[in-house]
């Protein structure tokens, strides 16, 4: 499967005919890229300098991304490019993020607000005379994120700074990097990020991953891993960047509504054709929380599993981390018959 896709999200006003997205499309069109275009509009008035509209703006553009890609399987690519301009920047990180899409970003004049929705690896073209976002901000932004950021002098939130000479230097500079970094030659490949079922192989360093996050009381055993791969080694979701596991999610399929804690003991009670997916482990490696590796699995896993014609997905989680699976769509139906690890559980509900 070598197939590449460019998708181009535009800004507020800067549609893909503009010079960013019109040149940065047709030199990822030379490099083998599918060309697929996301023209959303119908934006409110007086977007700039304000947080309300913008925030408008945004989830307009979000939804109508999804209409317009709905018929894309992204399953068939193995390199998706994301180019996106202004708050295209945010839309194009949040629609990764909801669909658990493994992309690499080119993201042009990026606002505050798309700093919250940038999880996955990219580089950022700012201007230090952009009205719509403070300098200070994207440079920020992009130190926290770990975005390389290249920046135009006296540009605006356009890259143009009234020059027309100028701006034509400006341009060939900017899609210089851009090409470099659509190829590969800039040395910022995209980084090696696979998810994958488990086999038996994996034993060693789920079980190790497993007493990293989770305290000894509630933690799977070896033993129980074991067990688990031998029935249903194809409810194991994995996580890997650059060989390393990174991120586990896994549970057994049952007709139960309820998650029970001798499912926890008895991988026996696994119903291959079950109504819900169980979710009895969701966990990163400590050292690599917050860089969005659960998000990206997560989505996955939602979304393989509402493939396989289930009902949902069952979950039990502590009070601290209700609001993190409600992101996901999981509702909360109170406290948890489960005793698991001698800890207090609320169990969480996701249905189609």
């Amino acid at each position: 499967m070598n197939k590449k896709i460019a998708v181009i999200f535009p800004g507020v006003g800067y549609h893909v005919d503009k010079p960013l997205l019109y040149y940065s499309k047709k030199l990822a069109a030379e490099n083998g890229y599918e060309i697929k275009e996301v023209p959303y509009g119908k934006f409110p008035k007086g977007v700039k300098g304000s947080r309300e509209k913008m925030e408008k703006a945004l989830f307009s553009a979000l939804e109508q991304a999804g209409e317009i890609l709905k018929d894309v399987d992204f399953s068939e690519y193995h390199d998706i490019l994301f180019i996106s301009k202004s708050v295209g920047t945010a839309v194009a990180s949040a629609y990764a993020g909801k669909h658990g899409l493994n992309t690499r970003n080119i993201y042009y004049t990026p606002v505050e607000a798309s700093f919250q929705f940038m999880k996955q690896p990219g580089i950022a073209f700012t201007g230090t005379a952009d009205a719509w976002v403070t300098f200070d901000a994207v440079e920020r932004g992009c130190r926290d994120g770990g975005f390389p950021l290249y920046v135009t002098e006296n540009g605006n939130h356009s890259l143009e700074t009234g020059d027309v000479r100028q701006d034509l230097e400006n341009l060939q500079k900017i899609m210089k990097i851009t090409e470099e970094y659509i190829s590969g030659k800039n040395g910022l490949e995209r980084p090696e990020v696979t998810i994958r079922h488990a086999d038996m192989d994996d034993l060693e360093q789920i079980t190790a991953l497993e007493a990293l996050c989770f305290p000894e009381a509630e933690a799977g055993k070896r033993e129980d891993f074991e067990k688990r791969l031998h029935v249903f080694p194809e409810h194991f979701w994995l996580l890997e960047k650059d060989g390393e596991l990174v991120s586990m999610v896994n549970g057994m399929a049952s007709n139960s509504r309820h998650l029970l804690d001798e499912m926890f003991e008895n991988a026996g009670l696994h119903e291959e054709n079950g109504a819900w997916q169980m979710i009895f482990g969701v966990e990163t490696r400590p050292d690599r929380q917050g860089k969005g590796y659960m998000d990206m699995l997560m989505r996955k896993v939602i979304r393989d599993v509402e493939k396989q014609g289930r009902k949902g997905l069952v979950l039990t989680c502590k009070e601290g981390l209700i609001s993190f699976y409600e992101r996901f769509g999981f509702v909360n139906e109170g406290r948890s018959r489960s005793e698991h690890g001698g800890a207090q559980w609320f169990e969480m509900r996701l249905t189609f």
